[in-house]
C-alpha cells in the first residue's frame, strides 16, 4: 500500500513538472502592421530562460488558403527545444485583414513588421523562417529584404512565378485556377491577371507582375546577407516545378541545401512523407544555423535525393548530381500503328515525315490531376497502357531495351524538328518506363506552347522536362510519347492543326537522358 502510494505520488510530480516546463502558448496575437493591417497570430515561449544572445527564433508563414494553426505541432516540438516560435497568417486569409497580394510588397513589409514586434517584447537571438508552399515563398522573399532573416527552410515553396503560371508558354489550368478560386479575400487585380494570361493579353505586364514576386529575383539579397537556406521540393510538383529550384540553388552562394522528394506539391510535407525527413532535416537545419549546434549538416552532402516510388534516399556533393548522359536520335515511324525508334546514332536516312494531329487528348498523360501525383509520392506509380495511346493524336519513340537498370538523375532534353501547320500549337512531351506487358510508369513530363511560329516551316523546338529522380529497371525500354493537349494545361484556342515531324541528316531529333 504504502509502494503504491509512493508510486502515485512521484506520478504526481512528474506531470507537475511536465506541466511546469512545457512552453507557454499564446493562442491569439493581433499584431498592427505597417498599414494598420491586423495579423492573427500566436506564439511559443520557452519555458526556460533564454541565453545570453537571446532565444533562438523561428517565423512560420502558412500556406495558401490556410492558416496560423497549420504547423501547431512542429511549433510546439521547437519551442519545447527552447526556441521562440510565432506563426501567423499572411494578410487576406484565417483572421487576418487585409487583402491577398500573392507575396506582393505588403506581404513582404508585414515580415519586418513581425519580426520589428517580436524584438520589442522578447529577447530574439538568431531568426529564421519556414513554410510550405506559398509560406515557403514568402519565407524567401522576406529572407532577401530582411538581413535579420539568418536561416530559411523553403519546402514546396517557390523560386519562379512565371515558370509556375506559365512554362513553356503555357497556361498551367488546374494549379492557377485552384489558385485563384480559392483565396476568397484577394487583391483586385489577381483575377484580371489570370484572365489575361488565359487569354494571352498584356502578357508584359503579367510576367512584370510574377518576376516581382519571384526569388530568382532577390537571389543578390540572398547573397549579400549569407541567409542559410535549405530548399525542398517534389519531383511531381507541377505547381512549382523544381527545375527552378534547382536553378535558384545554383546561383546561392551562402550555406545551403537541397531535397528532392518524390511525391506532389506540398502534400509531401504536410502528410510527413518521405519517412518525415524534410521536416526533421529542417530541424536540424535551424539547431546548427539558428541555435549554433554542432550537428554536422554544415559538412553532410548538400543534396539528398530520394527516387522516385522507391523512395530510396541518395546523397551528393552538389546539383547537378551526375556529368553522365546519353543521346538518342529520333528515327521514324511507318505506320500509325507503330512506335518510331531512338537510337544512339544520328539519322542518316532518306528524307522522311511523319505526322500526328491536334485537336484531341490521348491516354499519354500524367493521370489524375493532383490525385496520382500524391499517390506518387507514397510509391503508387502513374500507370498508362501504351498501346492504347492513339497514332493519329500523337507519337512515340522508344529506346533498345535497357539490359542493366538505367539510373535517371537530372532533367532530360529534348530537341526536335517539327513543321506545324499552325502558328500556335502545343506539344505535350511524356518519358515513360514501359515493361514488357506494355504498361508505362510516367519517369517525367513538360509541356510547351509555340505562339506567333512560322506555319508550315521547319523549326527545332527544344525543352527541358521536368527534373526527376528514376531508376529504369533492366528489361524495360524508355518511350517518349509526345501529344498535344494534357489536363493539367489550357490548350489553344484553335485545336485543328497538325505536327509534321521531319528525318534527315540536318534536321536530327534527339532526346538527352542524364544518368549515374
Amino acid at each position: 500500500m504504502k509502494i503504491s502510494r509512493l508510486l502515485a505520488l512521484l506520478g504526481s510530480a512528474l506531470i507537475s513538472i511536465h506541466a511546469w516546463s512545457a512552453p507557454e502558448y499564446i493562442a491569439d496575437l493581433d499584431i498592427t502592421s505597417f498599414d494598420g493591417t491586423l495579423l492573427d497570430a500566436n506564439l511559443f515561449v520557452p519555458e526556460s530562460p533564454p541565453p545570453a544572445e537571446g532565444f533562438p527564433t523561428v517565423i512560420f508563414t502558412n500556406s495558401w488558403a490556410l492558416d496560423k494553426h497549420q504547423y501547431y505541432f512542429q511549433a510546439r516540438a521547437l519551442a519545447e527545444k527552447g526556441y521562440l516560435v510565432l506563426s501567423y497568417s499572411t494578410r487576406g486569409f484565417g483572421q487576418s485583414g487585409g487583402l491577398v497580394d500573392v507575396a506582393g510588397e505588403n506581404s513582404i513589409a508585414d515580415v519586418s513588421v513581425l519580426i520589428d514586434w517580436l524584438e520589442a517584447n522578447y529577447p530574439v537571438g538568431r531568426l529564421g523562417m519556414a513554410g510550405i508552399s506559398y509560406g515557403g515563398g514568402i519565407s524567401l522573399l522576406g529572407a532577401a529584404q530582411d538581413a535579420r532573416v539568418k536561416a530559411v527552410a523553403c519546402l514546396s515553396g517557390w523560386a519562379d512565378v512565371v515558370e509556375a503560371l506559365y512554362p513553356n508558354e503555357t497556361v498551367n489550368l488546374v494549379w492557377g485556377g485552384l489558385l485563384v478560386n480559392t483565396a476568397l479575400r484577394k487583391e483586385p487585380e489577381l483575377n484580371q491577371l489570370w484572365a489575361d494570361l488565359r487569354s494571352g493579353q498584356n502578357l508584359e505586364q503579367v510576367i512584370r507582375f510574377a518576376a516581382q514576386r519571384s526569388a530568382i529575383s532577390y537571389i543578390d539579397g540572398l547573397n549579400e546577407h549569407g541567409t542559410a537556406v535549405l530548399l525542398s521540393n517534389n519531383f511531381a510538383d507541377y505547381l512549382f516545378k523544381p527545375n527552378s529550384m534547382v536553378h535558384l540553388y545554383s546561383l546561392l552562394e551562402g550555406p545551403k541545401k537541397l531535397l528532392l522528394n518524390p511525391g506532389t506539391h506540398a502534400i509531401t510535407e504536410i502528410l510527413a512523407g518521405s519517412d518525415g525527413r524534410i521536416w526533421s532535416t529542417s530541424f536540424r537545419w535551424f539547431d546548427h544555423h539558428l541555435k549554433g549546434e554542432d550537428n554536422g549538416i554544415d559538412s553532410e552532402p548538400k543534396v539528398d535525393m530520394a527516387v522516385r516510388i522507391s523512395n530510396k534516399l541518395e546523397q551528393y556533393e552538389d546539383y547537378p548530381v551526375t556529368g553522365e548522359s546519353t543521346t538518342w536520335y529520333l528515327r521514324p515511324r511507318f505506320t500509325l500503328f507503330n512506335n518510331g525508334g531512338m537510337h544512339g546514332e544520328r539519322y542518316d536516312g532518306w528524307r522522311w515525315t511523319n505526322t500526328f494531329h491536334g485537336g484531341s487528348d490521348t491516354f499519354a498523360g500524367t493521370g489524375i490531376p493532383l490525385l496520382s501525383d500524391a499517390l506518387e509520392g507514397f510509391g503508387i506509380p502513374v500507370y498508362t497502357p501504351m498501346l492504347a495511346i492513339n497514332g493519329y493524336y500523337a507519337i512515340e519513340y522508344q529506346s533498345p531495351i535497357q539490359w542493366q537498370t538505367l539510373r535517371i538523375r537530372g532533367e532530360p532534353r529534348l530537341a526536335m524538328w517539327i513543321e506545324p501547320s499552325r502558328e500556335t500549337v502545343q506539344l505535350q512531351a511524356h518519358l515513360y518506363d514501359v515493361g514488357p506487358l506494355g504498361l508505362g510508369r510516367l519517369i517525367t513530363h513538360a509541356p510547351i506552347t509555340l505562339r506567333g511560329g512560322r506555319a508550315g516551316e521547319p523549326q527545332r523546338v527544344d525543352v527541358e522536362l521536368f527534373t526527376t529522380s528514376y531508376d529504369v529497371p533492366a528489361g524495360h525500354r524508355v518511350v517518349l510519347a509526345i501529344d498535344t493537349q494534357g489536363l493539367i494545361y489550357q490548350k489553344p484556342q484553335d485545336t485543328d492543326y497538325r505536327i509534321r515531324v521531319p528525318y534527315s541528316r540536318s534536321e536530327a531529333s534527339s532526346l538527352t537522358i542524364p544518368h549515374l
